[in-house]
């Protein structure tokens, strides 16, 4: 395969953005893109001189011949936007969540199974620059003991956008903080085997969850999500023998070692730039998703931990 042609669904910010690093692929051909609004599809097709250009994923399936699709839906619409691409044997990327729940996920690992396709989920933190060096000079020194992941937004600001349907308001967990879910399992590198949640809503959804999961090597990981704050805050903190990293933002951090505190240095390349070109790269050399990114039975794992936190529900 010498060029893959890549159909793409959602011509939101999120799907731009894909459609941007795509673009500085010489081995990608952007063949269509597909959204239910005319604005936004003919202003990406005329952005990224993408000439065919469909309102649903079936018409576009029907008319074109796709190497992959990446959908870049509002996060409700993530599963049900790639389940067509998926079951009808099309190697997909989808950004997270991979559904609302553990149900649609499932859909999803199904339908890949039967037709063949490959599923990926965009969690793109996996990829990033800075937790790939915390991950070999922590792993270097031993396995992680201790892990904490936070990610806040405020749920009054998307209040008042009103950006999101009621079943999307009351299951931010999944929109957001999920990078978190994941990232944490993920470098726990071990199968949940308990999860003690308390999740509670201050405003109108649930907005406050708060959890302690412990992996089967032993590791023990403090994950938070709050909307009850005025601002995005996202940050990790990574314990191992003798060594620790913490990281804010994903845009810097240090480690705490030997004595003396030091930066912690980038190591690679962007990470949606080296998730798009992973992704790409594996329906080229048709060879499946492996780590670091997350496939189908990934996804369904990450979702069964968020799932987990949820269940730990207080209604007043």
């Amino acid at each position: 395969m010498t060029n893959i042609r890549v159909g793409i669904v959602g011509c939101g910010g999120r799907g731009r953005g894909h459609m941007r690093v795509l673009q500085t692929f010489d081995d990608v051909e952007l063949t269509a893109v597909c959204d239910p609004f005319a604005t936004s599809r003919d202003q990406a097709g005329t952005e990224f001189g993408v000439a065919r250009r469909y309102a649903t994923v079936e018409a576009m399936l029907d008319a074109e011949d796709l190497d992959a699709v990446v959908v870049a839906t509002p996060a409700h619409l993530n599963a049900p936007s790639a389940l067509p691409c998926l079951a009808r044997g099309i190697d997909t990327l989808l950004e997270k969540p991979p559904g609302l729940s553990l149900d649609e996920t499932h859909a999803l690992k199904e339908a890949a199974a039967q037709s063949g396709a490959r599923g990926m989920v965009g969690w793109n933190r996996r990829f990033d620059p800075h937790v790939n060096r915390v991950r070999r000079e922590v792993g270097a020194r031993g396995p992680v003991y201790q892990l904490v992941g936070e990610f806040h937004k405020s749920m009054s600001g998307f209040i008042a956008s009103g950006r999101f349907p009621e079943h999307m308001m009351d299951n931010f967990l999944f929109e957001t903080p999920i990078h978190s879910i994941d990232l944490v399992r993920h470098l726990a590198a071990a199968p949940v085997t308990e999860v003690h949640s308390y999740v509670r809503r201050v405003s109108a959804y649930k907005d406050v969850h708060a959890a302690l999961v412990i992996f089967a090597n032993g590791c023990v990981a403090q994950i938070s999500a709050n909307y009850t704050t005025d601002a995005r805050l996202e940050r990790y903190e990574i314990h191992g023998r003798d060594i620790s990293a913490y990281l804010e933002g994903i845009r810097g951090g240090e480690f705490v070692c030997d004595g003396e505190r030091r930066p912690v240095e980038p190591e690679g390349p962007d990470s949606t730039l080296a998730q798009a070109r992973y992704f790409v790269d594996c329906v080229k050399e048709n060879r499946p998703i492996a780590a670091p990114a997350a496939d189908l039975d990934e996804a369904v794992a990450t979702m069964e931990l968020a799932v987990a936190i949820m269940d730990g529900l207080r209604e007043n």
